[in-house]
């Protein structure tokens, strides 16, 4: 016999509490789970499990309370987030130019997870003792807003009419046009948009995100931004990995995925690690150390203002190699954006790992 018991729970701390036998006969035994607290609604729950067979008993319980200063990216919730990829191109087939298959796009999302799972035997693994596993994964929605089953998962194909797409403070037609047109309800996919970067305002321009609204964090306005432009995004040429496929648009050394990854943490209300300004500037993380600009290259041994630098931090402008680390403050301001942010708390899918 299998009992599962799935918790919601926004906020818990975990301890193991054992197994106390109230009852046994022969090979059978009664007993009590316990103790569950739900602070939240005032409540003790405690499970019994009755004839269980001895010799098969070999059970490790995992208790849940809840405790102010933890939050449920720190136990064994998981963040799931639906996406969709706003694929604009010129006219070209797909595969071709700024038309990126579906592969590709699979090879990002692909990344994203690796990097913010921190997981093993992958370019997001590090061993720095300040890296965290984000709890936050992302997957392709299968479905669009209307309910229709999608034939390439996540994927929204827009002919945009134009080869080129400039952002720039004056007049920006990504935001005052092809966002508005477009945008699938944010309150329930993350939408993201590859275009082809052009023109001199986007020469240089590898991606772009709108930050949260009411977070409630340090550093970041009350608005972020309209809803029909929430989201981020992406030059076609730095949307994917060359490590999972062979996709002639990417361009190195960003052709690794840390360019989503990067603008994903901006979404997710972080700031650069060097918080846009000199060593007197913060990025209101304390285990990111402060620095009095952005790093480029891989540059290994560069310094911050008082101690080396974190160059392979997400939030930093290294290349897509040298980048492999989320720290526990960084995670601590995503999850509170995920509990706390309008449309962001609506989107998120929560499992219990």
């Amino acid at each position: 016999m299998c009992l599962l018991v799935i918790m919601h729970q926004i906020r818990f701390n975990c301890q193991f509490y054992s197994l106390v036998p109230f009852f046994v006969h022969n090979t059978y035994a009664v007993f009590y789970l316990g103790p569950f607290q739900f602070n939240s609604l005032g409540i003790m729950l405690k499970i019994e499990i009755k004839s269980l067979p001895l010799p098969l008993l070999l059970l490790v319980v995992m208790a849940c309370q809840k405790d102010e200063n933890d939050s449920i990216g720190t136990g064994l919730a998981v963040y799931r987030i639906p996406v969709v990829v706003h694929v604009v191109h010129n006219g070209e087939a797909v595969g071709q130019g700024a038309n990126i298959s579906l592969e590709q796009v699979q090879s990002q999302i692909a990344v994203l997870n690796e990097d913010f799972r921190r997981k093993a035997g992958t370019n997001g693994h590090n061993q720095h003792p300040d890296g965290v596993d984000t709890q936050i994964e992302f997957f392709l929605a299968e479905t669009d807003p209307d309910g229709r089953i999608l034939l390439e998962p996540g994927i929204d194909r827009i002919d945009g009419g134009r080869t080129e797409w400039p952002k720039g403070a004056v007049r920006n037609p990504i935001d005052t046009s092809l966002k508005p047109s477009t945008i699938w309800p944010p309150t329930q996919y993350f939408n993201i948009w590859t275009v082809n970067f052009g023109g001199f305002s986007g020469r240089n321009l590898l991606g772009y995100a709108q930050f949260p609204d009411m977070s409630g964090l340090e550093g970041l306005e009350e608005i972020g931004g309209a809803p029909e432009t929430d989201g981020i995004a992406i030059g076609h040429s730095y949307f994917g990995s060359s490590e999972k496929g062979s996709f002639a648009q990417l361009y190195a050394p960003f052709d690794l995925g840390r360019t989503a990854t990067h603008e994903v943490g901006h979404w997710l209300g972080l700031r650069h690690i060097w918080g846009d300004g000199d060593c007197s500037v913060d990025d209101y993380c304390t285990d990111t150390p402060a620095t009095a600009g952005p790093n480029y290259g891989c540059p290994l041994d560069a310094q911050g203002c008082y101690e080396p630098a974190m160059a392979s931090n997400y939030m930093d402008y290294t290349d897509d190699g040298c980048m492999d680390i989320f720290t526990h403050d960084q995670k601590e301001r995503m999850i509170q954006v995920l509990e706390n942010s309008p449309r962001r708390k609506e989107m998120v899918q929560l499992y219990m790992e």
